[in-house]
């Protein structure tokens, strides 16, 4: 197939759009009725309208955002949720103890009572998705109109709702999203971490996997089935739509869709774009991720308490660290840059064909990466900026005590001017300092410290190293200066003890708020991050508009091609089939079994141990109605659908609009995805929906919750 592109040039232009045998594209609402032809003939009986509608019931009414980052779907008409295990992580960890540890041991609730509520969850259904570029587009401030349309829509939906606008294709094209958000919401049941994340790191991003990352929620509604805060009172959902569950499972060549809420993809940046990212800004994410990690570690296999609080913020950021280091490993592995430098040549001699157009796109292929290449050093220090210094929770949980300052500064006499700051702080200082290990973030504060004093150029360091407190701290006994250092800003710093805070909110002074050691060094990040922007301002607007010029120039080129745009966290669809793939001289089948995951079993393992109710029923192999026609247990499956991060917890619909698996991962194979899509290695890696059901069933005995579900067959 590559040998095919690299012969006839002419052909790549379609690398990153529709083709009749590719399976890319994550689509909007909206472009659906466009796809039916590609629906149809991957083997789905869907309708436009039974997938995506706004008068009728439809599969999107099934599918919610599941907090800020995942998805869910809704699986029964009392408002039950599956999601991926990953994406509860946060809630489970949360409501997780050391004497009611729900991430180790699992939770089943046997009845509505014993559900628990997950404070500051929120679930969100889409209303409608309207195209309203013609109004923004002309508008003198596009940005202004953006805020007008959707303070318009708010006031008409109501409280209850959520309302955003959102640039596609760079600018070219605006979209407004109503949600209508949900703040009751209950955690139902659970795996054991030994089950929802088999493999912990070493299986993540890989295939085979055998991993049920799966757990289970409900969303709450008062008496008028409307959103509520939690009550008690509260009875469950009673959805628009559910999605019927299949027992027939996965099976290779079938139909597959996915729906969700993808978060970032960047398809259509050009080879010096992918450069800079792949040699500059992923490798420094890998350094600084790695270095936080290491000490989290250290800190979580030393503390029950420690691993529990900071369970979920340390399997988020394994899991982006390993992202970032598989996309530099697998960049070299793929076509992505001879692809992307051969499309570009397309688009260069297209764009030469006449005057007008080699005006406005003969030179915005160099304009983007030389954009790039003048922003590097900028880029760098802005990376360490938010990587290392605002990833610390001395910086990260405070920046509404940055407001504070700024307000009690401009106003010191004026309390009135900033009660409600102080009001919304001291409300929110529980939530926002959930999980905090003063000592741990003390190390990681130390760690990260020294290598943004390392690392950047001095003209690109924050003030505070040129601080007394910083330039008087000394190694000593055996610890280094920035542990010394750390050890002063976290001993006296509100911003590092709550008990300090509270005593600070009760009677605030701007001399204490101003004086203080972490909010000096909060505030200095702040003014190099003002700085920064200043510095790449211009150079940013500029990219921009090379970006939507370049793309506009893409579309253009194969007016015969639909286009979808980037991955924004908007409602996204996506077509594939169930099938294997090859990678690296390697043969890999679609679906895994219950008996490979006894192959894999480590007792004692932290990755790799089975709960010994799991492990005697699958020697047992007793695996009751949820065994496929070879008389296996299904655990996992493959699919060519097209996602990225954002996706999880989405669900994989079978051609009839029944569930079949969730999907929570992609394959190492195409780390790169976010790149470039190659449709021979890119596979979406899934529980299979049966394996959850065993789980549920057989494992959990938790009978009402398949009582509750809808069977398609």
């Amino acid at each position: 197939m590559k040998i095919f592109k690299n012969i006839f040039l002419s052909l790549l232009a379609s690398l990153l759009f529709v083709t009749a045998s590719a399976d890319e594209g994550m689509w909007l609402p909206l472009q659906i009725k466009q796809m039916q032809g590609k629906i149809t003939t991957l083997g789905g009986k869907l309708s436009p309208e039974d997938i995506y509608s706004i008068n009728n019931s439809s599969i999107k009414d099934a599918i919610v955002q599941f907090g800020t980052f995942c998805t869910a779907e809704v699986v029964s008409d009392k408002g039950l949720l599956f999601t991926n295990h990953h994406c509860g992580y946060d809630a489970i960890a949360s409501l997780s103890t050391t004497q009611e540890n729900h991430l180790d041991n699992g939770f089943w609730a046997k009845s509505f009572e014993e559900e628990l509520n997950v404070p500051g969850l929120t679930i969100s259904f889409l209303v409608e998705l309207v195209d309203v570029t013609d109004r923004v587009i002309v508008a003198d401030d596009p940005e202004a109109e953006m805020w007008t349309v959707e303070s318009e829509y708010s006031e008409q939906y109501g409280d209850n709702y959520k309302v955003t606008v959102s640039s596609m294709y760079s600018g070219s094209e605006y979209y407004l999203e109503v949600y209508k958000v949900y703040r009751d919401i209950r955690l139902v049941g659970t795996p054991p971490a030994s089950v929802g994340k088999f493999g912990g790191d070493t299986d993540n991003w890989m295939w085979p996997r055998h991993t049920g990352d799966f757990s289970i929620f409900r969303v709450y509604a008062g008496e008028d089935n409307e959103p509520a805060d939690f009550s008690t009172k509260n009875k469950p959902l009673k959805p628009r739509h559910f999605l019927p569950v299949s027992l027939k499972g996965a099976k290779e060549g079938m139909f597959s869709m996915t729906v969700g809420f993808p978060g970032s993809t960047e398809r259509y940046i050009p080879s010096g774009a992918i450069n800079y990212l792949l040699t500059n800004e992923y490798p420094d994410y890998v350094n600084l991720m790695g270095k936080k990690l290491k000490v989290m570690k250290a800190d979580m296999d030393a503390d029950e308490s420690v691993r529990l609080a900071l369970a979920s913020d340390y399997a988020s950021l394994a899991n982006s660290h390993k992202y970032f280091k598989g996309v530099i490993e697998r960049a070299g592995k793929t076509g992505l840059m001879k692809e992307k430098l051969a499309l570009e040549k397309t688009f260069n001699a297209w764009a030469k064909e006449t005057p007008e157009k080699n005006e406005r796109y003969g030179t915005v292929v160099d304009d983007i990466k030389r954009s790039y290449e003048d922003s590097k050093v900028a880029s760098k220090a802005n990376t360490y900026l938010n990587m290392a210094l605002f990833s610390t929770n001395l910086t990260a949980k405070n920046f509404t005590l940055w407001r504070l300052h700024t307000a009690m500064q401009s106003n010191p006499e004026d309390k009135s001017r900033w009660e409600s700051l102080l009001t919304s702080i001291s409300e929110g200082l529980t939530e926002n300092y959930k999980g905090y290990e003063p000592n741990t973030d003390q190390k990681v504060f130390a760690e990260l410290m020294e290598a943004m004093h390392n690392d950047l150029p001095i003209q690109q360091r924050p003030d505070f190293f040129n601080s007394k407190t910083f330039l008087k701290s000394k190694a000593k006994k055996g610890k280094s200066r920035f542990e010394v250092y750390a050890e002063k800003i976290y001993g006296k710093s509100m911003l590092a003890d709550t008990t300090k805070l509270k005593k600070f909110l009760k009677k605030p002074s701007f001399k204490q708020l101003d004086k203080d050691p972490g909010m000096e060094i909060l505030l200095d990040g702040i003014a190099m991050y003002r700085s920064i922007m200043a510095q790449t301002e211009m150079g940013n607007l500029q990219r921009e508009e090379s970006m939507k010029i370049y793309i506009e120039g893409l579309r253009k080129m194969r007016p015969d091609k639909l286009f979808f745009p980037d991955a924004n966290f908007s409602m996204r669809m996506s077509f594939g089939q169930v099938e294997p793939y090859k990678a690296d001289g390697k043969e890999f089948s679609y679906y895994t079994i219950g008996q490979e995951i006894l192959e894999k079993e480590k007792p004692g393992d932290e990755e790799f141990s089975v709960p010994g109710g799991l492990h005697d029923l699958l020697m047992n192999k007793d695996y009751g109605q949820y065994a496929n026609e070879k008389g296996e247990l299904p655990v996992c499956f493959i699919s060519s659908n097209d996602i990225t991060g954002g996706n999880s917890g989405s669900p994989v619909i079978d051609g009839e609009g029944n569930l079949i698996g969730i999907a929570f991962d992609g394959n190492w194979e195409s780390m790169v995805s976010d790149l470039i899509y190659e449709p021979e290695i890119n596979r979406t890696i899934s529980v299979d929906v049966r394996y959850v059901l065993f789980i549920i069933d057989k494992y959990a005995k938790c009978q009402r919750l398949i009582d509750e579900l809808k069977f398609a067959n």
